[in-house]
């Protein structure tokens, strides 16, 4: 199991660096876990994982555009499932 599957079992804190940077499919994969069904398909099993309780979830991006290459806007309906901070 990966640090995503572990850390929803544990119900840990997790923090996904440069979100922006991550490939369509892995973002579909967190919308749904961020959404209210709140869970995870792992596909190579098709077991649905829920997460604990005591689990969060925090994600880091740069702009996209500029200085900083290859990173895509993610959608304002994707994007609203975060409090955002601009520092």
């Amino acid at each position: 199991e990966g640090p995503l599957v572990k850390a929803l079992r544990a119900g840990h804190w997790l923090v996904l660096d440069e979100l922006n940077l991550a490939p369509s499919e892995v973002l579909e994969m967190l919308n749904r876990l961020l959404d209210d069904n709140r869970e995870l398909l792992i596909p190579e099993t098709q077991e649905l994982v829920h997460p604990h309780p005591s689990f969060m979830l925090f994600a880091t991006q740069n702009p996209a555009g500029g200085v900083y290459g290859g990173r895509k806007v993610l959608s304002r309906a994707f994007r609203n499932r975060f409090l955002e901070a601009h520092v």
